[in-house]
Order: structure tokens, then C-alpha cells, then sequence
């Protein structure tokens, strides 16, 4: 049998770090294509032309295929509003609240089917629920906390229990993106970003 210089070889050699990467970079793509609960292993490693049992090699199921995104998607959140979250020196702090707000909403409409991916793995899987709820929810309290009582310091907010608002509106903020997300005709981050900032506002300022 004849080998031709430069013929490719039938099995492409990947070092680990790529062929993990591979795997979640074919994931993203098929979560464009397919809804969470209709995705296999099976059909994920066709996308790679990898084989079955090396996606077990990598990964224990596809719930940590899921959280790796989602990972990937909570730090674009992270840098749309922790900067906001954390700043003192706001020249207006109602309108960055509502533009930080909108920034959020950007992030999640652009990830919409990593989003509802990450919500259908938290509903069964143990691992998944408990880093949404340590990444997203109470991760964001923390931080919503620190945020009011810094403007109680600055003379800015008269709110009694920051860490009862904090939950209230991270788990409105959620809410929200939840319900849009699964929307067939979702509200533009822009508006979503007025209208629940507006909200925290009230929640958090003294009246102008």
C-alpha cells in the first residue's frame, strides 16, 4: 500500500488539555442547535469525531459539560457588574445601576441557550444546583450585600436589612433573566435593564 507524503492520518492526536477543549467547544455548539435534555454523549463526540468512551475520560457526565460553560458565562457576567457592585465614586449611581443592569442582561440573552442549559442541569443534577446556587445566587447576595452597605456608609440608602433586600433583588434579577430566556420574543436587555433598575433603586436610594 502506497503512503503519500503529507496523507493525514485516520485518528488525529490531541494533547489532553485540547481534546477536553474541543469536547466543551462542541457542546456550545450543539446547545445552539439542541435543547439540553435532547443531547447525548453519542451525538456530542460525533461533533468531535472522537470516541465515546474518551468523553469519560475527561468528564463524568454531561452536567459537568454544562458547568464548565456556565463557568465560562459567570465571569462575563462577573465583569459586566462587579466593577458597579463594588465602586464607591459613582457620579450617579442610579443611572450606572441601571446601565450595569442592562450590561447583565446582555450577557444572559447572548448565552440564552447555555443559560437555560445550566437551569435544566440544576434541576437533576446535585453538583450543578450547588454551584448555581454558590456561583449565582449567593455569590451575588454577598456582593449586593457589601454594595448597599457601603451606600448606607455614604449616606446614600436608608435600608434597614441589607441582606433582605440583597436576596430579594438577586432573586428578582433572576427571575427576570429566567423568564426571558425561555421566551419565544424576550424584552431587549435595554429595557430589562430600565425597568429592573429602576426597581433597585427604589429598593436602595433614599428618594431623589
Amino acid at each position: 500500500m502506497l503512503v503519500w507524503e503529507g496523507m493525514p492520518h485516520k485518528r488525529l492526536r490531541r494533547s489532553p488539555e485540547n481534546a477536553r477543549a474541543e469536547i466543551i467547544a462542541a457542546a456550545e455548539s450543539a446547545l445552539r442547535d439542541l435543547d439540553f435534555h435532547s443531547l447525548t454523549v453519542e451525538t456530542l463526540m460525533e461533533r468531535t469525531g472522537m470516541t465515546r468512551s474518551l468523553f469519560y475520560h475527561y468528564f463524568k457526565s454531561l452536567d459537568e459539560i454544562v458547568i464548565a460553560l456556565f463557568e465560562r458565562v459567570e465571569a462575563e457576567v462577573s465583569g459586566a457588574v462587579d466593577g458597579w457592585l463594588e465602586k464607591e465614586d459613582e457620579v450617579d449611581p442610579r443611572a450606572n445601576t441601571i446601565e450595569h443592569l442592562t450590561r447583565m442582561y446582555e450577557v444572559w440573552r447572548e448565552h440564552a441557550n447555555l443559560m437555560r442549559a445550566m437551569e435544566q442541569a440544576a434541576g437533576r443534577s446535585k453538583e450543578a444546583y450547588a454551584r448555581w446556587q454558590h456561583q449565582v445566587v449567593e455569590s451575588y447576595i454577598d456582593k449586593t450585600e457589601a454594595f448597599i452597605r457601603r451606600q448606607i456608609a455614604l449616606g446614600r440608602s436608608q435600608v434597614e436589612d441589607p441582606r433582605g433586600v440583597a436576596q430579594v433583588l438577586i432573586l428578582m434579577n433572576l427571575a427576570v433573566a429566567t423568564d426571558q430566556i425561555n421566551r419565544p420574543e424576550p424584552e431587549t436587555p435595554a429595557r430589562l435593564g430600565t425597568i429592573v433598575g429602576h426597581v433597585w433603586n427604589a429598593a436602595v436610594y433614599q428618594p431623589a
